[in-house]
């Protein structure tokens, strides 16, 4: 999508506890695909937090995050939409080239969900599919790895921001240049050779998803799932937990933060029952006409 002339919903307009319970049924395919097909996934993220804590979503949250090993994971990018059931499907850079994310999505096609107007990329209600990739256990050579990867992703997401977001100033220079010096297939090529660097390595211990910061996990706590109740349905946790959620929270994560510390994601569209192919086609016959 190179413009977009619909006008932006009010956040508030969609209901947020629909959109959890239509995501659901999203991780019970994944579920049933990594099972059938020996693939170790984990919830991690809030997904963990609000299974320890809450038996599901987190109140406030819509957003739902699994993990899966690198090998696992490369091996669901390459024959998941062989084996996930209708309306879901797998989105990647490698798929679709509206695509802005280093890691991939699994999306209900039959809605439609844009988190970014300025991105430009329209998907379905998803759930957020990162690789675990290896990082070196020397905390000078972690920390150099995660800015390398940062400015790729910088130059990742520069590549799709709208350079007028923000108007016709000083704001737009970054992303127009780098939309001239760059191709977004080559800096998706690039993100993902920082992210291999240190993968098959004896001497790594430790895993990482990229998307906190310089937070890394044990590699022991991902030996084995464990299965965990997330709203009335079963599905992968971590081996410890505890530990996973100790280093993203900190040892009170069982404490519900403040009221005016609870941050909700809300995303700029919503649309439980249009498909997005449907969304998208309205929206080029728009531009065309005018």
């Amino acid at each position: 999508m190179k413009e977009m002339t619909q006008e932006k919903n009010n956040p508030t307009q969609y209901d947020m506890r629909e959109l959890q319970l239509r995501s659901v049924p999203i991780l019970q395919a994944i579920d049933n695909v990594c099972r059938q097909h020996g693939l170790r996934y984990y919830m991690v993220y809030g997904t963990l937090l609000g299974a320890v804590r809450h038996g599901g979503f987190i109140p406030w949250d819509d957003d739902m995050d699994i993990g899966l090993l690198r090998d696992d994971y490369n091996q669901l990018m390459e024959h998941g939409n062989e084996w996930l059931p209708e309306p879901f499907h797998i989105v990647n850079y490698q798929n679709n080239e509206e695509y802005p994310k280093y890691f991939a999505k699994v999306e209900d096609t039959s809605t439609t969900l844009i988190e970014n107007f300025a991105l430009g990329y329209v998907g379905g209600i998803y759930i957020d599919i990162f690789p675990l990739d290896s990082v070196p256990n020397n905390r000078c050579l972690r920390t150099i790895q995660h800015y390398r990867f940062n400015i790729c992703k910088r130059l990742l997401y520069l590549s799709y921001r709208n350079p007028y977001k923000h108007g016709h100033g000083p704001s737009s220079w970054a992303p127009l240049l780098v939309q001239k010096l760059f191709k977004r297939a080559q800096l998706h090529r690039l993100v993902q050779r920082v992210e291999y660097w240190w993968e098959g390595r004896s001497h790594c211990d430790y895993l990482t998803t990229y998307d906190d910061g310089l937070r890394v996990f044990p590699r022991h706590i991902f030996e084995e799932p464990v299965r965990m109740k997330f709203e009335g349905v079963e599905a992968n946790a971590p081996a410890d937990s505890k530990a996973f959620l100790q280093i993203m929270y900190g040892d009170d994560y069982m404490t519900p933060p403040p009221e005016g510390k609870r941050l909700s994601h809300r995303h700029d569209y919503c649309d439980f029952d249009t498909p997005y192919a449907d969304y998208i086609s309205s929206q080029s016959t728009n531009i065309s006409k005018s």
